[in-house]
């Protein structure tokens, strides 16, 4: 069982931290649509690189939440 799962002052810094993590997680989605739609019409633009750096940037920040999100098990 996770340290402070229901604990109201934990629960308190991680809603907006996981709203964060959804916005960022949609926008993801989104790039990453446009760079399918783009590779599929044979694209090879600058703007699908600059689609792609912007995505491995968004995932980049999903990770850094994710790991804000990590609640250590006793112990460790």
């Amino acid at each position: 069982m996770d340290i402070g799962l229901d604990d109201p002052k934990l629960q308190a810094w991680r809603s907006p931290v996981q709203q964060e993590l959804e916005g960022l997680l949609s926008e993801l989605a989104a790039f990453n649509e446009r760079i399918a739609e783009l590779a599929r019409q044979g694209h090879r633009s600058h703007a699908l690189n600059v689609l792609t750096a912007q995505a491995l940037s968004l995932a980049g920040q999903i990770d850094e939440l994710r790991c804000l999100l990590v609640v250590p098990k006793p112990g460790r």
